[in-house]
């Protein structure tokens, strides 16, 4: 019953064509550990003042 082709369309990867904001299964960002740091810096920046005033009213 008709319709043509639906799907089968070869062995490649289809993931290659996927875009997603994190780019997909391939990311490699180009400065990616140096925006880890700084990401890690600002967490602790802020979280370290959090916990000394919560250890400040306990």
């Amino acid at each position: 019953m008709g319709g043509g082709e639906h799907g089968g369309h070869g062995a490649e990867d289809f993931r290659t064509k996927v875009w997603s904001m994190s780019g997909g299964p391939y990311c490699r960002p180009k400065h990616w550990r140096r925006n880890t740091a700084i990401a890690m810096f600002g967490v602790f920046l802020i979280c370290i003042p959090i916990a000394m005033k919560s250890a400040e009213l306990e």
